[in-house]
């Protein structure tokens, strides 16, 4: 999955429609009435039948995703995998880890370094606002300047720790589905009811005590939100 894109479990049935210039397609259909019928539910492009008659479909409404066939046991040394980064809420994702990670891109800005998949895996635009807004620090800050700090940096340990509360509510919240993703059953997420940054530009800040405002900037063409006072 990359930009969009999710996984829907539950009963489907193949029916033939009409297509361009008058052709028929085959088109998959949810047999029952309910989440699956959810508009961000229909981009439909591979559907597995599972041996108890119900399917696992995948809809990705930019079909920037990707499929394939690979053998679990080499899996992460194929080209597909072999350059995906630590997962962030692995227990042995340690303080020294992350701040080594950082590490391979020392002037790199805070908020890119954050989002590339081969330093850290599954930070995408949203949860990296929201961690650098929790942690204090803004978007644009150089690794580099991060690092400085002593052997780890009072900056590094408050992004570590702030990455994993975030992460951990985004999976409490069941995802974010400010645009088209879906849980397995086809209900949408709610931590984008939980956002404290991300697309509030104009906003005061919902720190406590805290009088900023938060304000947008394009970093490496991603848009990227943060507190105009707090975050230093």
């Amino acid at each position: 999955m990359k930009m969009t894109g999710h996984l829907l479990y539950g009963a489907y049935s193949k029916l033939k429609a009409k297509g361009g210039k008058l052709k028929v397609v085959e088109k998959w259909e949810p047999r029952d009435k309910g989440p699956l019928q959810d508009p961000y539910n229909r981009f439909l492009h591979v559907v597995f039948t599972l041996s108890n008659g119900k399917h696992l479909a995948f809809s990705d409404a930019r079909k920037f995703g990707k499929i394939t066939l690979i053998d679990r046991k080499t899996a992460h040394d194929t080209k597909h995998l072999n350059n995906i980064g630590p997962e962030p809420l692995d227990k042995k994702f340690t303080l020294e880890k992350f701040k080594k990670a950082l590490a391979k891109r020392p002037n790199g800005k805070i908020k890119s370094v954050l989002m590339d998949q081969s330093v850290i895996a599954g930070i995408g635009n949203i949860y990296s606002d929201e961690v650098l807004w929790r942690a204090g620090v803004r978007p644009e800050r150089r690794v580099a300047t991060l690092l400085r700090q002593g052997s780890v940096g009072r900056e590094i340990k408050r992004i570590f720790k702030a990455m994993k509360t975030v992460l951990s509510k985004g999976i409490d919240f069941g995802g974010d589905s400010m645009s088209d993703y879906r849980n397995l059953l086809g209900r949408p997420g709610k931590f984008q009811e939980h956002h404290k940054v991300y697309q509030l530009t104009g906003e005061k800040c919902q720190k406590r005590g805290c009088r900023g405002i938060i304000k947008r900037v394009m970093i490496n063409g991603r848009s990227a939100h943060f507190c105009s006072a707090h975050q230093k």
